[in-house]
């Protein structure tokens, strides 16, 4: 095997790398791909083979793939993502990748989710490329809770603009380690998995969670949208942020990031981490 993760030096992507020797992939086969010089440095003291790469830069993006059988791209964040991501994509058609592994966002086809769009259309290309694939639609990662619980411990609330909606989220560690598994075992060709939590939450016991941990209480209080955002620029984020993180708590609100099936717990070959697990890492 010779592996390419690109997005190595990542919250997701690192916690990846120690799973896939731990499923027995030795460190000098994987290449770990990224822009942190630090984390690279740190990575190849530990092995890995490594590679600094901008994926805004195509001739970076095609040399990294080069020689290289099986692809992991972890999506990005940036606005050009789309872009970057069908540049890695046509780098590894070209280049004659046996394998190539995405991952997506749960929910990605429901044209309402504001957080959707690059994914499917990047789903989209993988399926037209012609590679062997698969495609792992993540959840909410519980971690993205850890600022609000940060927030929380000064004020003693959790504000959003869900309202009773539920979420399933999942930690970054089982969700790597999903992503191991489909990396060194046989029968994913060309699936799409979704990766949920076991459990459906209220932002109630996202609250309740948040005060266990902390030890001390944490109430919810809902809001709307329009609340939310004067909330949100008077904490100093701009209109156009405000605007979209209320909009993404509408989509959490009606559902998006809820269960979505048993595919998480059956590639890890356990429950998943509960929220208060999540949260006290």
């Amino acid at each position: 095997m010779s592996l390419l993760v690109f997005g190595a030096t990542g919250a997701l992507g690192r916690l990846v790398l120690p799973e896939l020797r731990k499923r027995g992939v030795a460190a000098a086969d994987i290449t770990a791909a990224g822009r942190n010089q630090q984390v690279l440095e740190a990575l190849a003291i530990d092995g890995y083979r490594t590679i600094r790469v901008d994926l805004d830069d195509a001739d970076q993006t095609r040399a990294a793939i080069a020689g290289h059988d099986q692809v992991v791209l972890v999506s990005g964040n940036e606005p050009q993502r789309l872009q970057q991501h069908r540049a890695v994509i046509d780098a590894a058609k070209t280049a004659g990748v046996r394998y190539f592994f995405y991952t997506s966002g749960v929910r990605v086809d429901d044209p309402s989710f504001v957080l959707g769009g690059d994914h499917i259309a990047t789903e989209e290309a993988i399926k037209q490329s012609g590679l062997r694939y698969t495609i792992l639609r993540n959840g909410y990662y519980i971690e993205n809770y850890i600022g609000a619980m940060q927030g929380a411990a000064q004020t003693g609330v959790l504000t959003a603009a869900v309202g009773d909606g539920h979420v399933a989220p999942a930690g970054r560690r089982d969700l790597a380690e999903a992503l191991a598994v489909v990396v060194t075992t046989d029968e994913h060709d060309d699936k799409t998995y979704s990766l949920t939590g076991d459990t459906n939450y209220t932002y109630a016991d996202l609250a309740d969670a948040m005060a266990e941990v902390l030890g001390e209480p944490v109430q919810y209080q809902p809001v709307n949208a329009e609340q939310y955002q004067t909330i949100l620029t008077d904490a100093g984020h701009d209109e156009r942020t405000a605007v979209f993180l209320a909009a993404l708590d509408g989509n959490l609100g009606a559902g998006i990031m809820a269960h979505a099936g048993d595919d998480l717990t059956r590639l890890i070959g356990r429950p998943t981490m509960s929220l208060t697990e999540g949260l006290s890492q």
